[in-house]
Parts: structure tokens; C-alpha cells; sequence
């Protein structure tokens, strides 16, 4: 199983910082978290209005990603959600 992540990227001073805002957990090796099941599952993320501004989705590895990301993904404070009800959200009815 594998851990994802959505980030936002500051980019503006270096060095860049990217700051989780959902992490993933339970992921199936062969499956990828996507901006669609994201958005079917009512997660929106963005800046200034635009949809996904500087918002990155990626799997988080320690040793292969970079260091802040990781070290960040772990604080407690991070939302997180469980692959399995992730998709079951996304593949719910709309009340």
C-alpha cells in the first residue's frame, strides 16, 4: 500500500515549500490517486478562485520525495483519508 498526497506549491521564494492538504493512505500499488476521483469525492482544491492553482498530486516515499513534503505529510494535523473510503465517496449517490 501507498501513501499519496495533494500539496500546494509555494513557489514564490526558495527554497519552494509544498505544503499538504490531504493526505492519502491505503493506496494500492496499482492504483493512482486522480484530480477526477478527488472531485467526485467533493474535494476541491485551489488558489485565487482557479481550480487546482498550484496544487500538485503525488505518492509520498521517503527517500524518493522531497524531504519537506514528507516531513510535513506526517504532522497530525494534515487531513487525511483512507483510500477505500476515498473511492467510496467518490461512488456515492448525490444527496
Amino acid at each position: 500500500m501507498a501513501t499519496w498526497v495533494v500539496y500546494h506549491l509555494i513557489h514564490v521564494r526558495a527554497p519552494h515549500q509544498r505544503i499538504p492538504k490531504l493526505v492519502i493512505t491505503g493506496v494500492p500499488e496499482e492504483e493512482e490517486v486522480t484530480r477526477d476521483l478527488l472531485e467526485q469525492a467533493g474535494f476541491r482544491f485551489g488558489e485565487f478562485g482557479i481550480p487546482w492553482a498550484n496544487h500538485h498530486i503525488t505518492r509520498v516515499e521517503p527517500g524518493k520525495s522531497p524531504s519537506d513534503l514528507v516531513g510535513r505529510a506526517r504532522d497530525v494535523g494534515v487531513p487525511r483519508i483512507r483510500w477505500a473510503d476515498l473511492v467510496a465517496r467518490a461512488k456515492a449517490p448525490v444527496e
